[in-house]
């Protein structure tokens, strides 16, 4: 989303139980599920490992052809040798855009997600709104995301929200022409939608949780066989 500024510093979140979380992830963890690199992602992210949570899709966005997210999963699955079945869409929730998919990862980590997400977009005052895409996201020493500026749909209606999890001042982030830094566990409003870029020059990963925050989604239908379903209860934000 266009915010009017290049960053916006949205105050500092509690995320001692993520750090904790996230010191204990394995290799594994970061490269076992390739899917957001391979079949979502745009060649500029293809430097970072992610763990998806939630993202948005239509096949608008897609090249493959293919009419049902499930299907694009299950095409990814077959090339790579693996079950389907374990990474399919727990829930869906259908938006004025686009569908939003929330991924088994999300019975996992929930218990700490929810809290920080939470806060994140406290501060927004819209809690009406639908997380349309959650991912930790590792970029490391070293490694470089070329300039870019994000174009789907959703890229333009949804906060774009970075919770810094890594003390990594050598990591400079280049949003319309303006250096920046971030500092751990704070929640930054990031302006996607103007060209930025991302350069990790010291040897430590940096690692964030990526939220996109879509404010006003219109009547939203929900999947009736979302797992995730018990977590939300009026009126706080919709997390799952």
């Amino acid at each position: 989303m266009d915010i009017g500024v290049p960053l916006r510093d949205l105050g500092a979140v509690d995320v001692s139980g993520l750090i904790k979380l996230v010191d204990g992830l394995t290799e594994n963890d970061w490269t076992g599920n390739t899917f957001r690199q391979d079949a979502l992602a745009a060649s500029a992210h293809s430097a970072t490992d992610n763990i998806l949570i939630k993202t948005e899709w239509h096949p608008t966005a897609s090249t493959s052809g293919l009419q049902h997210f499930e299907d694009l999963i299950s095409v990814w699955a077959q090339q790579k040798g693996h079950d389907a079945s374990n990474f399919l869409p727990i829930a869906r929730e259908d938006t004025d855009i686009w569908p939003v998919y929330t991924l088994p990862e999300w019975l996992r980590y929930k218990d700490v997600l929810g809290p920080v997400v939470e806060q994140a977009i406290a501060p927004l005052k819209t809690p009406r709104g639908v997380v349309s895409r959650l991912a930790l996201v590792r970029l490391k020493g070293g490694g470089t995301i070329d300039p870019h500026i994000d174009g789907h749909a959703m890229a333009a209606k949804a906060h774009r929200i970075h919770v810094s999890l890594s003390s990594t001042p050598s990591v400079e982030y280049k949003i319309d022409g303006r250096k920046f830094t971030m500092l751990m566990g704070h929640a930054y409003d990031f302006n996607n939608r103007v060209r930025h870029s991302v350069k990790n020059k010291g040897k430590r990963d940096r690692v964030n949780l990526f939220v996109d925050y879509y404010p006003d989604p219109g009547l939203v239908i929900r999947n009736p066989l979302d797992v995730s379903r018990p977590l939300y209860a009026e009126p706080t934000p919709r997390i799952n």
